[in-house]
């Protein structure tokens, strides 16, 4: 095998790239509505919500009640549930999805798929909602729901009187649950593709296989992955002499420290560049004080900026949990005249103690976003969005 080097993976992966985008050219076009519209991470809520509400022809919630039979495998307190009506809600008190049929039971959605960050006290702050709801804390179940399940929750978000309230260490009465869309959910969606009647229920069977396509999509588990990947892994193999399975665990050894030196530099050069093309043109511009926040953990980078006159408050300028770019104004204390302020220009309240909205819908680490930042049009949409929350919040505390 050969001895890797930085320029030797460099040159790989450049290469691999290469023969993935010829053969995707060579496929077919896959009508898939989800993939063109590039769903963020609220949209994922929406489309589950839709889903488990969905009562059918017969009134049987189907997806739900598959849903429940999922949970009942994972948790020993929830099979005494029964489905009567429930209701079901989506980002309503910043809950991202819940199932109430209070106070016989409700089912707190925590869902992480993007991996937003966990914030303190979440899980508690949400169990306090649901109890003042009149569901008793025995009743209340919380689901953890992730990508792959890679992600874990933190004390931050799951404090020790949540994981009290919820029973956390004891395995037969833990009403905290961990689901992932590619061991959990995916491979429910494809049961229920080959259980309901197409007939019956048309528009519920084309969701569930537009939805199952996009999660085979996401996981490179469609038949065309399948044949790119064997073609780009017979490549690898040929390039780099791999011929067995010490030659793989020894690759599998040294790609993190690739990856962590990969990481540094990419941080290193975003910040040159957002400080050449963006923070010095927008502090000549408006003053004030700017920062380069990089969170490698939750893949997260944007523009800190502490106008003057404001103390405890902060204009964000970059990327979100949701692939876009946003802005928003953020602080303990911005005041109900500000907050009514950055309201009646679109801002919407989130659960990070701000206000914010999309500006670009770009994720920040693609070629796309950052050719808008060479070619000097994020600069243009930024001075407009700083200018605007300037003028909008002048002469206010903050």
């Amino acid at each position: 095998m050969k001895e890797l080097s930085n320029d030797i993976l460099i040159k790989l992966a450049s290469e691999i790239a290469s023969i993935e985008k010829e053969e995707r050219e060579k496929l077919p076009y896959n009508a898939n509505i989800i993939d063109d519209i590039r769903i963020l991470e609220n949209a994922h809520s929406r489309i589950l919500a839709t889903l488990l509400k969905y009562a059918g022809y017969d009134k049987s919630y189907p997806v739900y009640h598959e849903f429940i039979e999922l949970l009942k495998r994972k948790c020993c307190a929830i099979r005494s549930i029964k489905i009567n009506n429930p209701k079901i809600t989506v980002n309503k008190e910043f809950i991202d999805i819940l199932i109430d049929e209070s106070p016989m039971y409700s089912i707190i959605i925590e869902n992480k798929v993007h991996w937003a960050d966990d914030q303190p006290e979440q899980i508690e702050r949400y169990i306090d909602i649901v109890k003042a709801k009149k569901t008793g804390e025995k009743n209340i179940f919380v689901i953890y729901l992730t990508k792959d399940g890679s992600k874990k929750v933190t004390d931050k978000s799951l404090t020790q009187k949540a994981k009290g309230i919820l029973d956390y260490d004891d395995k037969k009465l833990c009403r905290f649950i961990e689901l992932n869309y590619k061991n959990d959910l995916l491979p429910m969606f494809v049961s229920l593709v080959n259980k309901i009647d197409r007939d019956k229920e048309p528009l519920l069977h084309s969701s569930l296989v537009q939805y199952v396509d996009y999660w085979n999509g996401r996981f490179c588990m469609r038949e065309a992955d399948k044949k790119i990947l064997q073609k780009t892994a017979k490549y690898m193999a040929e390039e780099l002499n791999i011929s067995s399975v010490q030659d793989c665990l020894k690759i599998q050894d040294e790609l993190p420290l690739f990856q962590k030196t990969l990481n540094e530099k990419q941080c290193e050069l975003m910040k040159q560049v957002l400080n050449e093309k963006v923070i010095s043109s927008l502090k000549k511009c408006y003053g004030g004080d700017y920062e380069f926040i990089y969170m490698e953990e939750i893949k997260v980078a944007a523009i800190k900026i502490i106008p003057q006159s404001w103390n405890n408050s902060y204009i964000y300028l970059g990327a979100s949990n949701d692939d876009c770019i946003i802005i928003g104004v953020y602080g303990n204390n911005i005041s109900k005249v500000a907050a009514k302020l950055l309201k009646a220009k679109d801002y919407k309240e989130d659960s990070w103690k701000g206000y914010n909205k999309y500006v670009i819908k770009k994720y920040f680490y693609s070629l796309d976003f950052w050719e808008l930042v060479d070619n000097g049009s994020f600069l243009k949409e930024a001075k407009k969005y700083v200018k605007e929350i300037l003028i909008a919040l002048e002469g206010k505390k903050l």
